[in-house]
């Protein structure tokens, strides 16, 4: 089995969009954004469930909207264009746009579930007024449905009042916009699935889907995709069916391949990964494509291209002008050095005087011409610009997806595309199905290196935080959802967590009726709501989990505090003992003389 364990990530960013492309973006993500919180501020004045933390969601998202603005990057003097430049620095990251775009919608649904919580308290607190509005006249009291359709209106209401967002998550994740990206946590195919929970149907239907059935004339090759937001456990989902018993039965050769975040999203190293994992030699690879008769006459052309423009190569001559003096400088600086033989003894020294050595009478190298050393790396640095060129790193691609096409198929394969995205809109990773062109080159989308004959099966599974980008991908494979943990595996998932935040993951193993710990206890009979609460999300309940476990518990009461408050308390409960039983004692002639004699007092 094979698999993509990256530990380290050394990619380049990938080039961008066009800028046009770009600030239409921003220009559109700035309007969600201010639209959003202006209907959020009509709303904090008001006696609306919840308005102090959508306030404060609110002036997160003002502070947002200043790192999504376009900005324009016209420089008119040193200063104002560091400034531009600094500015442009600020601009939140893909990622993190991207994040925020997911974000906004469940905001909004929050917003009106506290906006319906409001107008039932408006209702209870004025209840004619209610009153009137059900006794005005009306043509649906006969009609015999109007009550069945009440009581399923208020069930629906009943239930997303149960599911109603919480805002101190909303708050964290609005925050976590305006953090630093993370480093990148690279994913394998290594997965422990005691520590998977729940999902097992899902897990079923979707190695089932990867499997094409036998006898078919047509193509062998399947294609599914999973969705969903981050942390909603896609690729725990995607573990779970790499290591499926199907899976295993069906394809003799497996492949994970974590793609990563756009910014280090990097087509070559991509490629190059997976034939690594493969078992090619990726330095033998690199010799083939770059000599490749598909690269070359757009090399040449790109070369030619550039000679034709003067500002070019007299930047590319300056450029092997500071390279030939570098490397004289090394030169005379490594001539400096003193010679290891000069540290000897002084008796050495002496014999050695006067010898003529072999080494001196051999007569120095000749040096290359000055002219020829700088058209050679003239050259070389011609050759790495042409490189670079569009035309020359496509037909390079379509190099390396032929060569991955070739190796694949071999045998029957099943590859795992982890947190991949449809970058840009060149459409590079849509429709993986589709195969090759019969003639023309294969750069253009990567489904081209992934064979789909009818020998052997083929089966690509993606996960994407996009629903609509996975469909995408995969056309009409399956896409799934992974839904909301049950309670039952998601109480599993938080004492897992839990006794690992705390130090103790040995206390899992016991039987969670055996727990000792007294909070945990306690918790356990909140489960439920904890699990609403985090929106039945992985990764909220991991994060609930490590929250509680930083908790100090209450102190408990002390001992002798207890015991010298019930011996205080002896004294007064003794004396309203004596008390009741001399009045249960009293005689009723005695009783009487009592109160006549309280009358008198009074």
């Amino acid at each position: 089995m094979a698999e993509s364990e990256v530990k380290e990530s050394t990619q380049q960013p990938a080039p961008a969009g066009p800028a046009g492309d770009e600030s239409e973006q921003l220009k559109k993500l700035h309007s969600d954004v201010q639209s959003l919180c202006d209907d959020i501020d009509r709303e904090v004045d008001s006696n609306m469930p919840g308005r102090d933390d959508l306030a404060e969601i609110s002036n997160v998202l003002k502070v947002i909207k200043g790192r999504i603005t376009p900005t324009t990057t016209t420089t008119t003097g040193g200063g104002d264009g560091d400034a531009n430049k600094d500015k442009e620095q600020q601009v939140l990251p893909l990622s993190k746009r991207e994040e925020l775009s997911n974000l906004l919608p469940t905001i909004r649904r929050a917003l009106q579930q506290r906006k319906q919580q409001r107008s039932k308290q408006d209702e209870a607190h004025h209840p004619a007024a209610a009153e009137t509005k059900t006794k005005v006249p009306s043509a649906s009291s006969c009609n015999p449905f109007t009550k069945a359709r009440q009581s399923e209106r208020r069930r629906r209401q009943e239930e997303d009042d149960e599911e109603a967002v919480s805002l101190k998550l909303l708050l964290r994740l609005t925050q976590n916009v305006l953090e630093p990206e993370q480093y990148y946590e690279w994913t394998t195919s290594y997965v422990d699935e005691d520590r998977i929970y729940g999902w097992q149907k899902e897990a079923d239907e979707l190695a089932a889907a990867l499997v094409a059935p036998d006898g078919g004339d047509g193509s062998l090759f399947r294609a599914a995709g999973i969705a969903g937001v981050h942390g909603s456990g896609k690729t725990a989902l995607a573990q779970k069916v790499f290591v499926h018993d199907k899976a295993k039965d069906n394809f003799a050769l497996r492949l994970w391949v974590c793609v990563g975040p756009p910014d280090s999203e990097d087509r070559f190293c991509l490629l190059y990964r997976m034939l690594d994992n493969l078992g090619l030699d990726t330095a033998k690879v690199e010799d083939i494509v770059d000599k490749s008769n598909a690269v070359k006459p757009h090399r040449d052309a790109a070369v030619e291209k550039i000679r034709n423009d003067p500002a070019k190569v007299a930047a590319i001559r300056n450029k092997a002008n500071d390279d030939m003096k570098h490397k004289a400088e090394a030169e005379e600086t490594d001539k400096k050095k003193p010679d290891s033989d000069s540290v000897k003894d002084d008796d050495t020294k002496t014999k050695e005087e006067g010898a003529v050595t072999a080494k001196d009478e051999q007569p120095p190298k000749e040096q290359p011409p000055k002219e020829q050393a700088d058209d050679s790396i003239f050259e070389q640095l011609l050759k790495e610009e042409a490189d670079e060129s569009p035309e020359v790193q496509k037909s390079k691609i379509g190099v390396l997806l032929y060569i991955l096409h070739m190796t694949l198929s071999k045998t029957s394969y099943m590859i795992v595309f982890d947190d991949i995205r449809e970058y840009g809109d060149d459409g590079w990773y849509s429709n993986l199905a589709l195969p090759p062109p019969p003639e023309g080159e294969w750069g253009d989308r990567l489904g081209y290196g992934l064979p789909k004959g009818n020998q052997h099966r083929g089966a690509v599974l993606l996960t994407c935080r996009n629903e609509d980008h996975a469909r995408s991908m995969v056309r009409t494979g399956r896409v799934v959802r992974p839904p909301r943990l049950h309670p039952d595996d998601a109480w599993k998932l938080f004492r897992r967590e839990y006794y690992k935040a705390k130090g103790q993951a040995d206390k899992f193993k016991v039987d969670q009726d055996n727990d000792d710990d007294a909070f945990l206890k306690e918790l356990k009979q909140m489960k439920e709501q904890i699990v609403k609460k985090c929106l039945g999300l992985p990764v909220a309940i991991a994060e609930a989990a490590k929250g509680f476990a930083a908790l100090e518990p209450l102190p408990d009461d002390d001992p002798t505090h207890e015991a010298q408050a019930k011996t205080n308390n002896k004294p007064a409960a003794a004396d309203q003992t004596a008390s009741a039983s001399n009045k249960d004692t009293l005689q009723p002639g005695a009783e009487e003389s009592s109160k006549a004699a309280a009358t008198d007092d009074d």
